[in-house]
């Protein structure tokens, strides 16, 4: 069974409010080819690329262990274009083993506990299935409680990897 690993995208304007209806393409690196992208972990349910943002600003895929451009675009923005965003399990350092919230991500969960308090959660990296999320926008830390602020909270069956840099 192929694992493929979680993206979520959250587009807002400049003063934070979500942007719906706005094309997310994710493409291969080298090539540019556009990526097949799933609905499911597993792999087993193909969904279009690009993806549209919904009435909150949000889309997520899962896609194959990587390296992607990621384009936004759409009639009430500029286009965007992202260069090397990694997916999957190569993007923190292999020498760094992960601490793992509690409890597991169910979709509803919101509150997680780290075994130990970061020293500069600002500088760490955070993965929800695989994929980099952005401190002080998807979520926060304070002592050893992680808190998720984004739109939509690590769903069951999403990994969950803290990184101390």
């Amino acid at each position: 069974m192929s694992t493929f690993y979680r993206r979520d995208d959250d587009v807002q304007n400049g003063i934070g409010q979500a942007m719906p209806n706005i094309a997310v393409a994710y493409y291969t690196q080298p090539g540019g080819a556009l990526a097949a992208i799933f609905a499911d972990p597993a792999g087993a349910t193909p969904i279009a690329n690009p993806q549209y943002t919904n009435g909150l600003g949000h889309t997520a895929a899962y896609m194959a262990d990587g390296t992607y451009t990621v384009v936004y675009s759409g009639a009430q923005i500029q286009t965007l274009t992202y260069p090397d965003q990694i997916v999957g399990e190569g993007a923190a350092s292999a020498n760094t083993p992960p601490m793992t919230p509690t409890p597991a991500a169910d979709g509803t969960v919101r509150i997680f506990t780290l075994p130990s308090a970061p020293p500069n959660p600002a500088g760490d990296q955070f993965f929800v299935a695989g994929s980099l999320v952005s401190y002080g926008v998807a979520y926060t830390i304070s002592g050893t409680t992680l808190t998720w602020i984004g739109a939509v909270p690590p769903q069951e069956g999403d990994s969950l990897d803290y990184f101390i840099l």
